[in-house]
């Protein structure tokens, strides 16, 4: 992905996301045979899905439902959900500050195959083990800091019933989403939990870092405040039970108030440089498309 084509603005995009939602709909992947499956399943155990060090990217989650059918002719069909987490990813990959499964030998190799696949066909089961066993693989594989992008991700998705777990078993990483590896508890559930909590206060910090920025534009602070609002309100939604009676947020677990955010030490994600200067653009582009 080339740096010139990165874009946030996914509101504007929305019109070619349903195109290419419906195009999938309407071209089912091909018809498998035993010996087919058999053999993709002894190519994706072959496969490189190694990252760069400290650039690894996990993803799921932020899928919106519409009121749109994803088939125009059955107004009451199944509706689209519009996938926002994949576009996120692209804007870092991008930027050259994370490297995903779909970046590897491994996970372009499955992509190209478009395995997609009613959810009544059994095909389907097929495709999603081939993806966990690959995005296990990759998870397993991973070295240094990796990050993760999952807020409203699905009890039932990849990412909470494979990919998860195997980043707890992995020691060789060190920091998820900038917080030290030892904070994260061993089951999945308590860790999910704490990670998304965490990104609440990541992104708090961060919106207190870059409004104390003396260069900061009005447009950064503006920017870091909406993903806050953001990461905050995805927290609610999925933790409502958790809330207080006015909504606040649980306290952070013992330890984790006082402790780092990583990327903000060592200067990566959007502490860096290539953050800050695609933001920055971002706002020049904007007040250009004013003129």
């Amino acid at each position: 992905m080339q740096k010139a084509k990165v874009r946030r603005d996914f509101g504007l995009t929305w019109k070619s996301r349903l195109e290419q939602a419906r195009l999938r709909a309407a071209t089912p992947g091909p018809q498998l045979t035993d010996q087919q499956i058999a053999s993709l399943q002894h190519t994706i155990s072959l496969l490189d899905v190694s990252s760069p060090h400290n650039k690894a990217l996990l993803w799921s989650g932020k899928d919106v439902p519409t009121s749109v059918p994803i088939n125009e002719t059955d107004p009451n069909g199944p509706m689209w959900w519009d996938k926002l987490a994949c576009l996120e990813v692209d804007v870092f990959r991008g930027l050259g500050l994370a490297f995903s499964l779909e970046d590897t030998q491994g996970g372009r190799f499955l992509h190209d195959l478009q395995l997609n696949y009613p959810q009544n066909d059994p095909l389907s089961v097929v495709a999603r083990a081939l993806w966990d066993r690959l995005s296990c693989r990759f998870a397993a594989a991973v070295t240094g800091c990796i990050e993760v992008i999952a807020e409203g991700a699905f009890g039932d998705s990849v990412f909470r019933t494979v990919e998860l777990e195997a980043v707890l078993s992995n020691d060789k990483i060190t920091t998820i989403n900038g917080l030290a590896r030892r904070y994260f508890p061993s089951g999945c559930d308590d860790a999910y939990f704490l990670l998304r909590r965490w990104d609440v206060e990541r992104s708090r910090r961060y919106y207190e870092f870059i409004t104390a920025c003396a260069d900061a534009t009005s447009y950064e602070r503006a920017t870091a405040l909406d993903d806050l609002r953001e990461i905050q309100l995805w927290y609610e939604q999925d933790f409502f039970s958790h809330l207080g009676p006015n909504r606040e947020l649980p306290g952070l677990p013992d330890g984790i108030a006082e402790a780092s955010d990583q990327a903000q030490v060592v200067g990566t994600w959007k502490y860096s440089a290539a953050w800050r200067e695609f933001i920055q653009q971002t706002e020049v582009e904007c007040r250009n498309s004013l003129r």
